[in-house]
């Protein structure tokens, strides 16, 4: 008996030597477990690190592309100017000079109508910054100038080089430009589901603004300046270019001269002109040339020219870039535009059937553009804001080249009219539209026809220019006639 104790003892002993099956089971889970949270943690530190590093890389790209940007500013010699979108353009002409060194704009070939531009002037060169809104990426150009008559040089016409990429939104803003010298720039960006914006004010060291901090210094009056210049609707387009867009009636252009230096009568002047081939009326007296073309005219280019009678070699051109769009555009009624009045705009089949594009699109193809610009005093304009749609499948409208997301700033939606509730018809205003420019896309199957209305405390107190274009997708080189409203009178 004492030995097969002895025995069992043994056994027992040489059981609890190693694992059971429960236990290597329970180890297994508890490492299992163990792993799945280490990888998860790893997983989450690469991807957080990923996720800052990400917003690190687009910060710096954004402070190093306004650091770029803004050192051309401050050193800027003659002025900064802002061209907004080709293709979104909504004058009737388009100033594309630099008129005080008489230089005149000149495209690259990598240049393309989905471009904006930051134009900086300077005595022997002029840089661009080229936001190209199709790549999301911001280009240089420096075109080197000629000094002595300060137009582009034959070989002077610098290479785009890449300044910034990921790049969404490009807003200059030049509305304290005048008054204290001041450029803001705006630049979003975005990689990913990443976005940053910067924002940032910059000040031109040659131009001295008015400002407590700052001594002012009185600048030079224009008087001061010498030369023969020639002006088209108060702006001064000496040696640049215009350009019109034809209209089925009233095909006017005013142009008049100034000889700065009070040496001699702007009156005392010749003018001439070239490149018309269906004749029209050109009368000159004295210091007006009034031009009034042909509603067949078929040119695409005029040159007008004025010279001093008592000084020759006083002698400046622009020329006129003539546009024939296809007349498929129409609108209600006239062009005066008040705060909270509708204006209806309608695409004319008829004209469509009898235009090129016949059998190729219907109306439903058309993109719609409305922009707005601000008017000075002195008749320049300033870029407020701009936008494009057309009509889905699905009745909802979509919106810019990706088709994504209503747009906000100025414009506003609506999926009813809402005319009354601006003010139009006289009912109390709804704050949500008041400061809008409201667009209503009439619910039809053709969706032809559209309604704008101004809300009645929409940019008060400013001249506005509101225009209105087609465009197709297909072919973005065309353009339908614009039909421009304006908040003020306009003369011409």
């Amino acid at each position: 008996m004492l030995r097969m104790k002895k025995y069992f003892d043994h056994g027992n002993k040489k059981s609890n030597s190693g694992f059971t099956l429960v236990e290597l089971v329970v180890v297994m889970a508890i490492m299992g477990i163990l792993g799945l949270a280490v990888a998860g943690f790893i997983g989450s530190g690469t991807k957080q690190y990923k996720y800052a590093s990400k917003e690190v890389d687009l910060q710096y790209e954004a402070q190093l592309a306004m650091n770029q940007i803004g050192n051309l500013i401050i050193e800027a010699q003659k002025g900064v100017r802002y061209e907004p979108v080709k293709g979104k353009s909504a004058l009737v002409d388009e100033e594309s000079t630099n008129t005080e060194s008489g230089y005149i704009a000149t495209a690259s070939a990598e240049e393309s109508a989905s471009d904006s531009k930051l134009i900086i002037c300077n005595n022997d060169c002029t840089y661009y910054i080229i936001y190209r809104q199709s790549e999301h990426k911001i280009y240089l150009r420096k075109d080197t100038l000629d000094p002595a008559t300060g137009a582009v040089k034959a070989d002077g016409q610098g290479k785009e080089s890449l300044m910034a990429e990921n790049v969404t939104g490009f807003t200059p803003d030049l509305s304290e430009a005048e008054k204290k010298n001041s450029v803001g720039l705006v630049l979003d960006f975005k990689a990913g589901d990443k976005k940053y914006t910067s924002k940032q004010n910059f000040t031109m060291r040659n131009k001295v603004p008015v400002g407590k901090d700052v001594e002012y210094v009185e600048e030079p009056k224009p008087e001061e300046l010498k030369g023969i210049r020639i002006y088209y609707r108060g702006k001064d387009v000496t040696n640049g270019t215009v350009y019109y867009e034809m209209k089925k009636t009233n095909n006017n252009l005013k142009f008049t001269d100034k000889i700065l230096g009070g040496k001699y009568d702007s009156k005392n002047v010749t003018w001439d002109h070239s490149g018309n081939k269906n004749g029209g009326n050109f009368n000159a007296n004295g210091d007006v040339y009034d031009v009034q073309l042909m509603s067949d005219e078929t040119t695409d280019q005029l040159v007008i020219t004025v010279t001093s009678i008592d000084d020759p070699s006083l002698t400046a051109k622009v020329t006129v870039n003539v546009a024939h769009p296809i007349n498929i555009l129409q609108c209600d009624a006239d062009k005066h535009f008040n705060l909270g009045q509708t204006h209806h705009l309608n695409i004319n089949e008829w004209e469509l059937s009898q235009s090129p594009l016949k059998d190729k699109y219907q109306v439903k193809d058309f993109i719609w553009h409305i922009e707005v610009e601000g008017v000075s005093s002195t008749g320049a304009t300033e870029h407020k804001g701009d936008i494009s749609f057309k009509m889905g499948d699905d009745r909802n409208l979509i919106y810019g080249p990706e088709g994504n997301g209503e747009p906000d700033g100025i414009f506003k939606f609506s999926s009813k009219e809402i005319a009354g509730e601006t003010g139009a018809e006289g009912k109390p205003g709804d704050p949500k539209y008041k400061n809008y420019l409201n667009y209503y896309i009439l619910s039809n199957p053709q969706n032809k026809e559209m309604h704008i209305t101004l809300g009645t405390d929409f940019l008060t107190g400013e001249k506005l220019n509101i225009s209105v274009w087609l465009g197709l997708e297909d072919m973005p080189e065309f353009k339908s006639n614009t039909i421009t409203f304006y908040t003020y009178y306009d003369i011409n």
